[in-house]
């Protein structure tokens, strides 16, 4: 297996001073704050992948502009082939399990979660089905603590507000399969902003 990461702060800078849209534009279509985002361009912090995606949508870019997956043309993956890649070698790990053909509606990924990573309290569309394979890993929905431990499950609505903590000084390992699109070429237009209002210089 090998690890590939990026820095993908610049991309997504890039992206939104070509549509010519503010910090306000693209916090306001994804829920994620200014200072986030703000943190996200300059490569202060990472986003975690679901917020990856629903960036790119609000940006009308493809996710796979701003972070390029591993392929898996025929649906079945193997342990030792499995390329793990990240947005930040610090950051949580992924291994992607799921493919893409008409129809789908599923996406899936395996996490790897460090010590002590605490993401960002995010919405997007869908649902998600969290599976702990290994380690102890919290799910904060709407404040409430959900803490999980290798075999226990946890199914919600990604609507609503959650973000993911390992409170431990050892790795997590989940399967997290949800219906949102984490791995498509092509963005949906419908949650994208328009650039029609000019962007102070940031």
């Amino acid at each position: 297996m090998t690890e590939d990461s990026v820095r993908i702060g610049d991309k997504i800078r890039e992206a939104r001073k070509a549509r010519r849209l503010t910090l306000q534009r693209v916090a306001d279509a994804t829920g994620l704050s200014i200072g986030f985002l703000s943190q996200v361009e300059r490569d202060i912090t990472t986003p975690s992948l679901s917020s990856l995606v629903t960036i790119a949508r609000a940006l009308d870019v493809p996710v796979n502009a701003l972070l390029q997956p591993p392929e898996i043309p025929s649906g079945i993956t193997r342990r030792e082939g499995r390329t793990i890649y990240s947005l930040h070698p610090d950051w949580v790990s992924y291994e992607r399990l799921s493919s893409n053909f008409p129809g789908q509606s599923l996406s899936a990924v395996k996490m790897n979660i460090p010590p002590n990573y605490l993401s960002e309290t995010s919405t997007h569309e869908g649902e998600e089905i969290v599976y702990v394979l290994s380690g102890t890993v919290r799910y904060v929905i709407e404040g409430t603590i959900y803490e999980l431990h290798a075999g226990d499950s946890l199914h919600f609505s990604s609507h609503r507000p959650h973000k993911v903590h390992n409170p431990t000084d050892q790795p997590t390992e989940t399967i997290s399969v949800g219906t949102q699109q984490l791995f498509g070429e092509v963005p949906e237009p419908q949650n994208a902003v328009s650039g029609d209002q000019h962007e102070a210089a940031e």
